[in-house]
């Protein structure tokens, strides 16, 4: 049996070459690398630069590299102390509406605007987008993800239209949907400029839903995507009830129909019956106009 000496001896010779052998290694390879780098024909290794940033100590105008960094030269006093007040090359308009903008579907001319209505107006229209979510379109190479977007415009004075809208990010598609409701919009008729003429039953696909006209001072009581649709609209008094499917863009599809193509005017029923104007709206409703 070996003693304890000469174990720890065997430890101790072990140990050592094991050191020596993985120094030798690290040697040899740190010198293959030198030696490499040394040789006259060896290609150096490419660093991708950006213009300007090469000596960023002197550098201080940053919109030569690109529009976005927006400072002008930094102005600095007599001491050499930076200005703080440096001036901003988009000091209304920022650059990410800029960069949101989309040319081919976000410009409105005021020739495609019906009923005469101008640029300006449409500041003060009503926007609601009602329906946002996440859709996704299974292709063969994956699942191509797009947020869809639906908003709903007015004006309260009888004027609104609805748009869709698709894109990769939530405001373009919200943009978009915005600007193809303003090119969609469509005059409504109200009764005493607060109520619908009568009561209308409308179905529109497995949708199906029922407007009530009340009398002033009844309000809004409905589907909330009908409230909406109704305030950019400006009916004030009204009832709905909502059947069967309540999938958003059904039933706002679904009101936007019903609201415009439903609705039979007092000039309409007279000229179908051979009465006066008149006597038709002292007989439905009761006025004398």
């Amino acid at each position: 049996m070996a003693s304890p000496a000469l174990w720890q001896r065997y430890i101790t010779a072990s140990a050592l070459a094991s050191t020596s052998r993985n120094v030798t290694r690290t040697f040899t390879t740190t010198s293959a690398v030198a030696m490499a780098r040394q040789r006259p024909g060896a290609s150096k290794p490419t660093v991708a630069r950006v213009p300007g940033l090469d000596h960023p100590g002197t550098l201080h105008n940053l919109s030569e590299i690109h529009p976005l960094l927006d400072h002008y030269p930094r102005k600095t006093d007599q001491d050499g102390n930076l200005d703080l007040e440096t001036p901003k090359l988009w000091a209304s308009a920022p650059p990410l509406d800029n960069m949101l903008k989309n040319q081919a579907d976000d410009d409105v001319d005021e020739a495609s605007l019906p009923h005469g209505l101008t640029k300006d107006d449409l500041k003060k229209f009503l926007k609601r987008a009602l329906v946002v979510k996440r859709t996704s379109n299974m292709t063969t190479a994956g699942k191509i993800p797009s947020m869809y977007a639906l908003v709903v415009v007015g004006n309260g004075q009888g004027i609104a239209g609805y748009g869709e809208g698709k894109d990769d990010e939530v405001a373009r598609a919200v943009r978009k949907a915005t600007n193809r409701a303003m090119r969609n919009l469509t005059a409504f008729e109200r009764y005493d400029d607060r109520t619908i003429y009568h009561d209308i039953d409308h179905k529109f696909h497995a949708t199906n839903i029922q407007f009530r006209s009340r009398p002033p001072g009844f309000g809004n009581r409905c589907n909330h995507y009908i409230h909406e649709i109704c305030s950019c609209i400006g009916i004030l008094d009204i009832s709905a009830k909502v059947w069967g499917s309540r999938n958003p863009m059904n039933v706002i599809k679904a009101t936007f129909e019903a609201l415009s193509l439903k609705q039979k005017l007092p000039e309409d029923i007279a000229r179908g019956r051979g009465k006066r104007v008149v006597d038709v709206q002292h007989t439905y409703y009761g006025a004398n106009e």
